[in-house]
């Protein structure tokens, strides 16, 4: 019985070794693709990163240029309504057609140089 025993133990070692070998040069490559997979997406997260931050610079460039954009015609506007308030001040007691048209004609573009007057705010995503 002992030996029974015995050659039942070795073909069982036997048949594991032959299974459990094998199965650790798999996972072992494995091991190896998956460590060249993070590498690899670790450099193109890098580059990905740095491809945000030129736009973010190129973001803020842009905010600049707008903003000093809109400084000629903020002027203009301010300039604009003060001439219209003083007019319609100065005017106030006698009322003419054409006193009015130009005032109305001098508000009307004041408002197409208003930044954000007359475009309705966009609703977010999240507010539906």
């Amino acid at each position: 019985m002992a030996l029974f025993l015995q050659i039942t133990l070795a073909v069982v070692l036997a048949l594991l070794c032959g299974f459990l070998i094998p199965l650790l040069l798999q996972l072992r490559r494995t091991a190896a693709a998956v460590q060249g997979l993070a590498e690899s997406a670790r450099q193109d997260l890098n580059l990905i990163s740095a491809d945000v931050h030129h736009l973010r610079e190129r973001a803020d460039a842009l905010a600049d240029l707008a903003s000093e954009g809109m400084e000629l015609p903020a002027t203009l506007n301010h300039i604009l309504g003060s001439i219209a308030n003083t007019l319609a001040n100065y005017l106030g007691g006698r009322p003419s057609p054409l006193v009015d048209l130009l005032l109305a004609g001098v508000k009307m573009a004041i408002s197409l140089f208003r930044p954000g007057q007359g475009k309705a705010a966009p609703e977010s995503e999240g507010s539906e």
